[in-house]
């Protein structure tokens, strides 16, 4: 199997994990039928899992089966089954989410630590509080206080400025390194500072 066919398997393979997560986590906002949960779950994740019914309904079928989701038929002539998450479903959602944040977290780390000898990335706390924070507000099924909501944009907004600052030295010093590589010096480290 060529290489090009193994990475878009794996893609694959990825997407359909996420679409059972992606259908929870729509279903938090509220129930709703088949369609409009094709039309949620495209537009919350910007087209990334972009599902077809004949991936949606097979899908919904396992979550219900386990009992992460209830389907009921509603309508008079014109039928549609309204899915809605049930605790069971939330509880699951946050457990997986959790584990994920988790994963990626510690892939974060493990790249900036592999990143650090040729750049250091002094400055930027890759264990923010500002994770915590959005899984909480993400968790919440839509029902985040004011406050939190407001605390994380603030973070976020703190965040994002240091970053910057990071960003900007790094640029900085990549081009400082840029001269000194053209003029044909060489042996200097890149300073972030």
């Amino acid at each position: 199997m060529s290489e090009d066919r193994v990475a878009r398997s794996m893609k694959e393979q990825l997407k359909r994990g996420y679409l059972k997560l992606a259908i929870l986590y729509t279903l938090l906002e509220g129930p709703t039928h088949g369609y409009k949960m094709l039309k949620r779950i495209r537009e919350s994740t910007l087209g990334l899992i972009s599902p077809t019914a004949g991936s949606l309904y097979p899908a919904l079928r396992d979550l219900e089966r386990n009992g992460f989701i209830v389907g009921e038929w509603a309508g008079g002539k014109r039928r549609v089954k309204i899915y809605r998450v049930t605790e069971r479903g939330k509880k699951i959602f946050r457990e997986v989410v959790e584990g994920h944040f988790n994963l990626v977290l510690t892939i974060r780390r493990w790249l900036l630590k592999e990143l650090t000898p040729i750049h250091p990335m002094e400055g930027l706390d890759v264990s923010s509080g500002i994770i915590p924070l959005a899984m909480k507000i993400l968790l919440s099924g839509g029902i985040a206080s004011q406050e939190d909501k407001i605390n994380f944009l603030k973070d976020l907004k703190e965040t994002l400025k240091r970053a910057n600052e990071v960003i900007n030295n790094l640029i900085t010093n990549i081009d400082k390194r840029l001269i000194e590589l053209e003029r044909g010096e060489t042996g200097k480290s890149i300073d972030v500072g």
